[in-house]
């Protein structure tokens, strides 16, 4: 259930090994949050909605792109990959040669200078080299949960950052997840940066990300049914049948078993007999997706400063604003306001056209003269799709603890994958990881023949 990359990968693998596979997808669409914006835009350009970067160290993401002969090629240009600006207390700043930024804030001593990458090393860094190893079956110890009673921020202040230092390591990537450090389990963001720490190269997809989930969809032709909503799951002694709607009617399925790579929150409508255990309710009704809005901004051509960073984080409401467009051809370009958390919620709400004068407003102080340039706008916001109800998933404090011996756990025939599942939510590389482990002893779990 779901043609995400998860629920691709698990009926590559089944298949591979004889099953008969059927795959139900509710979109018209393979990808599921791996997906790639063509329109509205002009001469070819596109921009992602979702996943756009694939670290060189996940190495699933890149073995199921090699296989599926879709190109990888760096995703930074290294001399603009050198360059940070920041956009903080109403002034645009740029680190020096060495990285040291002139922050206006008052600091430590030993913080003044530091980049929020270096704040990260310094007050993380040395809790990141005790949590153990992520990926490991018996993870997490009891050692690495005392840290997911507390917040990120809560847990840098204890570690001696000042007030703000803090308020710069939650410029960009930390304060996107969920509704940011403040809300964010420690632990959460300690697992993600143990990980998918710095100093990774990465790649992207020219022609757009999307291209992946099509390439896989592709081999698995008349196995995927779209357009086919799941709206019950009953479960019997020997087998599942899985209720869905196609073309307008109704319909049912059984099957010997069944991977259901729903996020979560859509999984919450969809009516389960028997009833999911406690924990599995617990973790369905629980886990959270953090709301995401991304606002792009077509403009004539790129008028700015060519040695500036691909990307800017800032403290306004916007929070990051970036090159969607890089690396494309053309004079034309597409530039994006990437919004999370409540602010995310905000520009949600907003009319389309609100949306664009919100983005292009606070965009002008980190790219001005773009007002002059602008030609076209878009937006997506991920709390609004049904199929999704949000972006990637993110846990509370306490909430590692309570969820995750549950999220992966089958309840009888029915197996379940999704980044939300893996040891790398929010990651195409945890997607398809959560895929390839497939369920154990499936031996003949085949989709018994007919269907109603």
């Amino acid at each position: 259930m779901g043609a995400g990359l998860a629920g691709l990968a698990a009926a590559r693998e089944l298949e591979r090994s004889g099953h008969d596979v059927l795959v139900l997808e509710a979109r018209g669409r393979p990808g599921g949050r791996v997906l790639t914006l063509r329109e509205p835009f002009d001469d070819g350009l596109y921009a992602e909605a979702g996943a756009v970067f694939v670290p060189a160290h996940h190495h699933h993401t890149i073995a199921f792109a090699r296989e599926h002969g879709v190109p990888l090629v760096p995703a930074f240009d290294r001399r603009r990959a050198a360059s940070q600006w920041f956009h903080v207390a109403g002034r645009l700043v740029q680190a020096d040669a060495e990285g040291r930024v002139p922050w206006p804030l008052s600091l430590l001593p030993a913080e003044q200078g530091l980049s929020p990458g270096r704040l990260q090393e310094r007050y993380l860094g040395p809790l990141i080299q005790r949590l153990g190893d992520p990926a490991h079956p018996s993870w997490p110890s009891e050692t690495a949960l005392a840290y997911d009673a507390s917040s990120l921020a809560d847990l840098l202040r204890r570690e001696g950052a000042s007030e703000n230092a803090v308020a710069i390591a939650r410029l960009g990537y930390l304060d996107e997840w969920g509704d940011g450090i403040d809300h964010v389990s420690a632990l959460g963001m300690l697992r993600d940066l143990a990980i998918n720490g710095r100093g990774h190269d990465a790649f992207s997809v020219p022609g757009g990300t999307d291209r992946l989930p099509r390439a896989m969809a592709a081999r698995l032709y008349g196995r995927i049914h779209y357009g086919a909503a799941v709206t019950g799951i009953h479960r019997r002694r020997r087998g599942v049948d899985v209720e869905y709607v196609e073309g307008g009617r109704p319909r049912t399925v059984r099957a010997r078993r069944v991977i259901c790579a729903m996020p979560f929150p859509v999984l919450r409508g969809v009516r389960a007999s028997p009833p999911w255990t406690a924990g599995k309710q617990a973790a369905i009704d629980g886990l959270p997706a953090t709301s995401v809005t991304r606002v792009y901004l077509q403009v004539s051509r790129r008028f700015w400063d060519p040695d500036a960073p691909a990307s800017t984080p800032t403290d306004l409401p916007i929070m990051l604003a970036a090159e969607a467009s890089r690396g494309q051809p053309g004079e034309r370009a597409i530039l994006e306001a990437f919004i999370t958390g409540a602010r995310a919620r905000r520009v949600e709400r907003m009319t389309p056209a609100e949306r664009v004068s919100f983005a292009a407003g606070h965009m002008e102080r980190i790219y001005p003269g773009l007002k002059r340039h602008l030609e076209r706008a878009a937006s997506y916001a991920w709390d609004a799709d049904p199929w999704s109800r949000g972006d990637y998933a993110w846990f509370r404090p306490g909430q590692m603890r309570r969820f995750l011996p549950h999220l992966a756990a089958p309840e009888g025939r029915v197996h379940f994958a999704g980044d939300h599942t893996s040891t790398a939510p929010g990651w195409m590389n945890g997607a398809l990881e959560s895929g390839l482990r497939g369920p154990p002893g499936v031996g003949d779990g085949s989709r018994v023949p007919g269907s109603e």
